[in-house]
């Protein structure tokens, strides 16, 4: 990630978006959220597929 940073560097936007990853990717209560919500997203497919049978 750092030579993509580095490489984004003189594109605003790009530097922007990689440095937000990069908080994402170490802050635990971030990435905490996104794991339960992907898995919250899992079982209500699983379960909604279930009612349509």
């Amino acid at each position: 990630m750092p030579a993509a940073q580095q490489a984004a560097a003189a594109h605003e936007h790009l530097a922007e978006g990689y440095t937000e990853a990069m908080k994402a990717a170490t802050d635990p209560v971030a990435l905490r959220g996104e794991k339960f919500a992907y898995g919250l997203e899992v079982v209500l497919d699983g379960l909604a597929l279930r009612l349509t049978r």
